[in-house]
């Protein structure tokens, strides 16, 4: 039997970062042919670049910024974002609480009185709430003001989510959601727009090869290679052995899962009761999302990066073009769209023509794709665990997880295998952390 300082599972960012940070005595398995994980690009025949739904990068720490410009010199092309949202037949610039500036006088308003309200309630003789908000929702309401809660950030979150806010935790995605200060948002509802606000208004791409570049780059200057086409059939906490489709049994000093969670778990024997009733706890959405391939120029919204649809009218939550942020992503004439959907789109899963006719209807509707429009290709994908829920349980059942994975020289990191929600450079960081906790022990 082999024995090996570190087994990584998953080849995508996290478990290359901490590869690359190891710098060697490990094994890589990935079950795919190719490195990446979800961040991955498919190349269709027509020409076409598709990601899986829009993967930027947002690069804030220094060290990943170097480290990704040292893997991709000269490659990455920085964009400012262009998003917004539809609202009531308007497109108002995101972020949305910044920005009503162009909507009906009524929301523009309503928007405007709620988030007085919610910061000087003492203006309008209310009493300002005590104690911290309960859950999502409230803190939502309490930053922000019923008006915008009402307008945008209720109905699009729970479209995205398919649960109610109140099921959620108050601190969920605060880090991403921007929270202008009152001036922002009385300039943004008379006109001086703040689009720069957020922490995604300007990226980074590569000038070649989609968002593959990355992982591939990354992998190709590990010094040991992954291991492909390769995947864990059981894991023995007792004797920390690995075994692998292929056969091999690995004995570990540590293993770093990058899986999503409930696979894992499911991989393990001689693992405590108390594992798998907390991961019994464990919940997430699924996003199903189309890859569209378009010969035509598009409506007056195809220049858009990505648009947000909180209305249920939209059976999608996000529709996004690659060929608008990169115009090498489809060929000359060509246009490369995704669109997302959620939970409200499970009961059109078992059509599928009619959600492929209902998502093209609704994209001409939001004048994103012209009538003239020729569909060359229109695939639908999952994403199984794309959000998420962190609700009332998350915190303990993950902590659970993790003490008792820990116990037993087991990592667990990234979005899927961290249980969270995160970006690129968040993965790599999470990457880095894993490799720095390995050599530290």
């Amino acid at each position: 039997m082999d024995e090996v300082p570190a087994v990584i599972l998953g080849a995508g960012l996290t478990g290359l970062s901490c590869a690359h940070h190891l710098g060697g005595n490990y094994l890589l398995v990935e079950k795919e042919s190719e490195p990446g994980g979800i961040v991955r690009t498919r190349m269709w025949p027509q020409g076409f670049l598709c990601d899986g739904t829009g993967h930027w990068l947002h690069l804030r720490n220094d060290e990943m910024k170097a480290l990704v410009q040292k893997l991709l010199p000269g490659q990455l092309v920085e964009h400012e974002r262009k998003a917004v949202i539809h609202l009531r037949g308007r497109f108002t610039p995101y972020p949305f609480q910044a920005n009503t500036h162009g909507l009906p006088a009524e929301v523009v308003l309503d928007c405007l009185l709620g988030l007085l309200k919610a910061r000087h309630p003492e203006e309008f003789g209310l009493i300002a709430p005590s104690g911290v908000p309960k859950n999502f929702r409230q803190w939502i309401e309490r930053f922000f003001g019923e008006g915008i809660a009402r307008h945008f950030m209720i109905p699009y979150n729970e479209k995205l989510l398919g649960v109610s806010l109140e099921e959620l935790l108050p601190e969920y995605a605060e880090r991403f959601i921007p929270r202008p200060s009152l001036e922002d948002v009385v300039k943004g509802a008379l006109g001086f727009s703040r689009e720069s606000l957020g922490y995604n208004a300007r990226f980074v791409y590569p000038r070649e090869g989609g968002i593959s570049a990355l992982p591939r780059a990354l992998a190709a200057g590990l010094a040991i290679a992954p291991r492909y086409d390769l995947s864990v059939t059981q894991i023995d906490l007792p004797t920390r052995t690995v075994t692998l489709s292929d056969g091999q049994q690995v004995r570990y000093q540590w293993l770093l899962n990058t899986a999503p969670l409930p696979h894992f778990l499911s991989w393990l024997t001689g693992a405590p009761p108390e594992l798998h009733t907390a991961a019994g706890q464990l919940r997430a959405s699924t996003v199903h999302y189309y890859d569209i391939g378009v010969r035509g120029t598009g409506d007056m919204a195809s220049h858009y990066h990505w648009i947000y649809f909180p209305e249920p009218d939209f059976i999608f939550y996000r529709a996004g073009s690659y060929s608008a942020v990169h115009s090498d992503a489809a060929p000359p004439g060509c246009r490369s769209y995704y669109v997302e959907m959620s939970g409200g789109a499970s009961d059109w899963l078992a059509r599928p023509e009619a959600l492929k006719q209902r998502v093209l209807a609704d994209l001409r509707k939001a004048r994103v794709l012209a009538d003239s429009d020729e569909i060359l290709f229109m695939e639908l994908s999952e994403i199984p665990y794309a959000y998420v829920i962190f609700d009332q349980n998350y915190e303990s059942g993950r902590k659970r997880i993790f003490d008792r994975l820990a116990e037993h020289h087991i990592l667990t990191a990234g979005r899927w295998g961290g249980w969270g929600y995160g970006g690129m450079e968040d993965a790599l960081l999470d990457g880095r952390a894993a490799a720095n906790r390995i050599l530290g022990s």
